[in-house]
């Protein structure tokens, strides 16, 4: 049975590649190995977030998924498998140490590369929910841990799951339907467009 807490060397492998600015593991909070879990998994929160959840880090300024990146993202396909029902949210953060936009451009290449990984493994683009945030949430002073995307999956409502990463200081959410591509952004109104009446 494995602790439920990380190994010491990995602590410590962690604590240096982020000392050095480098992506590390997440060493804390849940994963998506269920083997050594003693009570069962449920939704919580107010996103509907399911445990597991998993962070995967990136290098400064960059958007590159490195091998433990795609271990982890492995894991997470396995757990999609057997749970046809499931989104996998993926919201796309960065540091604080580049220009707005820059920042949220980054933080979309994240999510984005983190969702065409997974979509080359087999999960449908239909299951998949972007929520960039850019420097959204980062620290005022840049962190190596601000410079990651968090992966969770949920079978909360579509409509209510877009909504509340909104209210949760996403930027925008992209998702598709059907094969189309669908985007919400904070602050402005979607606006649906009519069908026009010939007459």
């Amino acid at each position: 049975m494995r602790s439920a807490y990380p190994a010491p060397r990995l602590v410590a492998a962690a604590a240096a590649a982020l000392a050095a600015g480098v992506a590390a593991p997440a060493v804390a909070g849940p994963d998506f190995i269920t083997d050594d879990r003693a009570m069962p998994l449920s939704t919580s929160g107010v996103r509907g977030v399911e445990e597991p959840t998993d962070e995967l880090l990136f290098a400064l300024d960059d958007a590159a998924l490195d091998s433990i990146a795609t271990l982890q993202l492995a894991a997470v396909v396995r757990w999609l498998d057997g749970r046809p029902d499931d989104h996998v949210v993926i919201e796309g953060h960065a540091d604080s140490s580049g220009a707005p936009d820059h920042n949220r451009l980054l933080a979309t290449r994240r999510a984005e590369a983190i969702r065409d990984h997974l979509m080359g493994r087999g999960v449908d683009s239909d299951r998949i929910v972007l929520a960039v945030y850019g420097e959204n949430r980062a620290r005022s002073v840049p962190e190596a841990h601000d410079r990651r995307a968090v992966v969770y999956t949920t079978t909360a409502p579509l409509a209510k799951l877009v909504s509340a990463e909104l209210d949760h200081d996403a930027i925008e959410v992209v998702w598709t339907s059907g094969g189309n591509r669908l985007r919400e952004t904070r602050g402005i109104t979607p606006v649906a467009s009519a069908a026009t009446s010939r007459r």
